[in-house]
């Protein structure tokens, strides 16, 4: 069930004026696109609000552009991109529509959350990271038919959505601490918000993962053969790394199959074994010559020597409390007037700030063109002095409602919206010039989620915690967002911190829990970090023969394909679905892979019903595990489900569906 738009606002070209446009589906009405609120404090403010059609489903953009064109300054307090008046089933009828949206928090990403259009939603940011609070995202599905919409601000700072009773819903910017004047002449682009219709939720999802794979997120050749990489974090840390540790690593990597060997933080700052990244973040020129006595440019030879190509992290963005730049550039700071304090909603997470400099924030202001000269340098440096392919990029900052200064090229209110502009630019400053360089955005894991930063970065990380039914569930949820192809987690890591849900003796871990922890990770980007020199032979054989299914068999889906859930999501804690179970299939051809597992609390499924596949045609369904092929009929596979072997007690299952020749 594809929605249609009518043809003036469907088009590529702008919609003028205040002009608005019936969402149609199945020849129904189901909601009014109309511009979204705009306050300012005087006339003469022009607003060009438009809805441009993302690729050829049901998936739309709505921009909204402000140009002063009166002689006098104008403040802007409010400007939302969307706003959206949903329609019953029959004219006339009541509105009445089920919510589902996400809590978002550090290891807690993605945590479902439902209810009804009969009572009043109201989900905003302000920690000044996208999804640190809830996630942008709102979905909404008729109660009477079919009928399902997906409302997603793209912007990486504080938004709303604001879903009244009546049925309007709003969404946009948040108007929390913002103002922004605009000078005569002055033009303003607001964060979009970008709207997906289908017949229900699920449908919805698959077309914004098309329009998001397609047209929205960051792509270049390299990023397409979807490399594979370790990544040395969490069982070293910054206490166990060493120059020697990631070239032993690196080694293992290429003997297993990995393609990119990822060096974390902990190369940088004060040369002393026990210096803490987070004091010295910002200080990127120094190399800690007590851990890389060889310095970046000898370790990216090493790790090409053995094999893999060099990736490295890098938290671009942050300044810790002990850096050098904070004492050297003081006017690359971003500062708060030290009268506004965090808001009480959410937990504040920055590390490393001042508790003598309550105005301190953490982190560079790239609404200054020096503060975006600094980011972007910083980063070029990285990649030619290393010859890193891979650039992981952190932020382990909460903005909150950002700078206030203005000698920075912004006023002080609209600190944090000059920041993410210049951001954006930036990376897109980066990809240019270094366009066979991957980017990676991590945000303390997945607290900076969204479309906004999709453009400009080819893959997110989704949470730092990834032990298999945290990552099941958080998966789950990214999927209602982003395609695979936008997905990176590690499988399970060995962590030498002391995080319960994560620990396991590794030394007890068999070869059928090792897979069924490799298989959560490999429908989207794969990655791991293991202390691959320490793996025992038949868990390393297990590894390599995973890497090998996961290029053969799973990344051609990951690059051209859609994530399907194929039952409700887990939960952490040991609730939600047990069982849980998903589809990554081709959009260029008829191959799907499924993935099932059995957690906590769970009991193995005789069957897992499937979902796009033509009830007509023959299949073969080939276990990736044992290499056994049977025939199948689509219908029995859609109707019935697909038979999943029980023998010898599984806790998980990988499938492959090809028609039969």
């Amino acid at each position: 069930m594809t929605p249609d738009i009518p043809a003036a606002a469907s088009s590529a070209d702008a919609v003028p004026g205040d002009h608005g446009a019936d969402l149609r589906l199945n020849g129904g009405t189901i909601a009014r696109l109309d511009p979204g609120q705009v306050v300012a404090d005087r006339e003469g403010l022009t607003r060009d609000w438009s809805t441009l059609r993302i690729g050829s489903g049901g998936v739309w953009e709505m921009r909204l552009a402000l140009r002063n064109d009166g002689a006098e300054p104008i403040t802007v307090t409010r400007m939302d991109a969307c706003a959206l008046t949903l329609r019953g089933p029959a004219a006339g009828a009541a509105v009445h529509w089920r919510t589902s949206w996400y809590r978002s928090a550090w290891g807690d990403e993605f945590r479902p959350r439902h209810g009804t259009t009969r009572h009043d939603l109201f989900l905003d940011v302000r920690s000044g990271r996208s999804s640190h609070g809830a996630a942008p995202w709102l979905g909404i599905e008729r109660e009477d038919d079919a009928a399902a919409l997906i409302i997603t601000p793209a912007w990486s700072g504080n938004w709303h959505i604001t879903a009244l009773s009546g049925g309007v819903v709003t969404a946009g910017i948040s108007p929390w601490q913002l103002s922004v004047t605009l000078q005569p002449g002055e033009r303003l682009t607001a964060p979009s918000v970008v709207v997906a219709a289908a017949a229900d939720l699920d449908a919805a999802a698959v077309e914004l993962q098309r329009a998001v794979r397609d047209h929205w997120l960051a792509r270049s050749p390299f990023a397409d053969t979807v490399p594979t990489e370790w990544n040395h974090w969490w069982p070293y840390e910054d206490v166990e790394v060493t120059e020697e540790v990631i070239a032993r690593n690196a080694a293992v990597a290429a003997e297993v199959g990995l393609e990119v060997a990822t060096v974390d933080a902990g190369w940088f700052g004060a040369s002393d074994a026990g210096s803490d990244w987070q004091e010295q973040r910002g200080d990127w020129t120094d190399v800690n010559a007590e851990r890389f006595p060889s310095g970046l440019t000898a370790l990216g030879d090493a790790v090409r020597a053995e094999g893999v190509l060099p990736g490295i992290w890098i938290e671009a963005e942050a300044v810790g409390r002990s850096a050098r730049l904070r004492r050297e550039h003081p006017d690359l700071l971003a500062l708060a007037d030290e009268s506004r304090a965090p808001d009480p909603s959410y937990r504040r997470m920055t590390v490393s700030l001042d508790p003598e400099d309550a105005g301190f924030l953490g982190y560079v202001c790239l609404g200054s063109p020096a503060g975006r000269a600094h980011v972007r340098a910083a980063v070029g440096d990285l990649v030619e002095r290393l010859g890193a392919r891979w650039i992981k990029l952190d932020f382990n900052i909460d903005p909150d409602a950002g700078c206030t200064r203005t000698d920075h090229g912004h006023g002080a209110g609209d600190g944090l919206f000059r920041h993410y502009e210049g951001l954006y630019r930036v990376l897109d400053e980066v990809r240019e010039r270094y366009p066979e360089v991957f980017l990676e955005a991590c945000s303390s894991g997945g607290l900076r989620i969204d479309l906004g930063l999709a453009r400009h970065v080819h893959a997110f990380f989704l949470s730092d915690p990834d032990y298999t039914e945290h990552h099941l569930e958080v998966l789950h949820g990214a999927s209602r967002l982003l395609p695979p192809l936008g997905i990176l987690h590690w499988s399970q890591s060995q962590w030498r911190g002391d995080y319960p849900p994560q620990q396991r003796e590794w030394a007890s871990v068999g070869t059928a829990e090792f897979a069924s922890m490799l298989r959560a990770a490999m429908l989207h980007r794969f990655g791991v970090s293991l202390r691959l020199t320490d793996l025992a032979p038949p868990l390393r054989g297990v590894l390599r023969e995973h890497v090998r299914l996961f290029r053969e068999e799973i990344a051609p889906l990951v690059r051209d394909g859609v994530l399907r859930p194929l039952s409700p999501s887990p939960e952490r804690g040991g609730i939600g679905e047990r069982a849980p179970a998903f589809q990554l299939s081709s959009d260029r051809e008829d191959r799907h892979v499924v993935a099932a597992f059995v957690l906590s609390g769970g009991r193995p499924p005789a069957r897992v019903r499937l979902s796009a596949l033509h009830a007509d045609a023959r299949y073969q369904v080939t276990d990736l595990a044992t290499g056994e092929v049977r025939p199948a009929d689509g219908r029995e596979l859609l109707d019935v489900g697909v038979a999943l072997s029980t023998s010898g007690d599984p806790t998980s299952w990988l499938l492959a569906i090809a028609p039969a020749s």
